[in-house]
């Protein structure tokens, strides 16, 4: 079984890379080569209030290689514990590559977390991660020491990211740390099957996904009628879904950072402004021009 799942990650991972052609790394100032046409969206495509401190760390572990970590500047003031945002890489894609994307979650007031792991897609590194910050969480040398909000802990992916998420909420003992998912580009279903939308059936915390309506998305990597399966597949727990207008895969990590970091504000801090991008009937990403199939329950 082992075997034959590592298989279909690297198939899976390949036609990504086919699809999405040469990866550029993210700039700073990504959030300036796109247009926002409702107001709460672009707030969030800001750069939030805090500033920001990077460090990296040497990973005990091979496959993970490095921590990339950005964090808010006053943490290492006060005794002020901060809400954790895992971020799983697509394939091909280590962490250095996209700092940006970590130091705009953590100037909302995050602790942003990645690593250098280019096949995340079952979800191991991702089990690492979470295993390691809440180990520096209780190490008198850390920063960290006593900063981590260990019930509020987030998790977002693109691409063969996105089915990390889903196989980290489902697969792993210290599932049960997630308050909060996002998606990018990727469904429980693959052009190659993973594990299927049965099998994200218990997962537990909020779930936001997204994907593009280019063709790599739209005709392979995250066609609608798979996200639609595992959007039904997923219950119990509050559930959005929308493709962004225009965008293929590779734009969706960079152009729909703005709802994710929103989701995670509103799930990991109580935002009521965000709040107003998901909730009710007149939730702003249900009216978003930029939008498409948009949709959501139990929010």
């Amino acid at each position: 079984m082992k075997k034959i799942k590592t298989f279909t990650l690297l198939m899976a991972g390949a036609l990504c890379l086919a699809a999405c052609g040469k990866w550029d790394a993210v700039s700073e100032g990504y959030i300036n080569g796109y247009s926002y046409s409702s107001p709460i969206e672009k707030n969030y495509a800001q750069m939030g209030s805090f500033a920001t401190t990077m460090l990296t760390e040497e990973a005990d572990e091979p496959i993970l290689k490095q921590y990339t970590v950005y964090y808010p500047n006053v943490l290492e003031q006060g005794d002020a514990q901060w809400p954790l945002v895992l971020i799983a890489n697509g394939t091909g894609v280590p962490a250095s590559t996209y700092k940006p994307i970590f130091e705009h979650m953590a100037s909302w007031g995050f602790i942003a977390v990645g690593c250098e792991d280019e096949w995340m897609g079952n979800g191991l590194s991702v089990c690492i991660m979470l295993d390691h910050m809440l180990a520096e969480n209780e190490n008198p040398q850390s920063v960290f020491y006593h900063k981590i909000d260990t019930s509020q802990v987030g998790l977002c992916g693109h691409s063969q990211g996105g089915m990390a998420v889903y196989s980290a909420a489902t697969q792993y003992a210290n599932r049960t740390h997630y308050k909060a998912l996002c998606m990018q580009s990727a469904s429980a279903v693959m052009p190659i099957e993973t594990f299927g939308p049965s099998a994200v059936k218990d997962i537990a915390a909020p779930a936001l996904m997204m994907a593009g309506t280019g063709n790599a998305d739209a005709n392979s990597l995250c066609k609608h009628e798979d996200m639609i399966a595992t959007y039904d597949s997923i219950g119990g727990v509050a559930v959005m879904m929308g493709r962004l207008v225009g965008m293929d895969h590779g734009d969706v990590l960079k152009r729909g950072d703005a709802y994710t970091t929103a989701w995670m504000r509103y799930w990991l801090c109580g935002d009521t402004e965000a709040a107003r991008c998901f909730v009710g009937d007149n939730a702003e990403m249900l009216h978003n021009s930029q939008w498409q199939d948009v949709k959501h329950k139990n929010l």
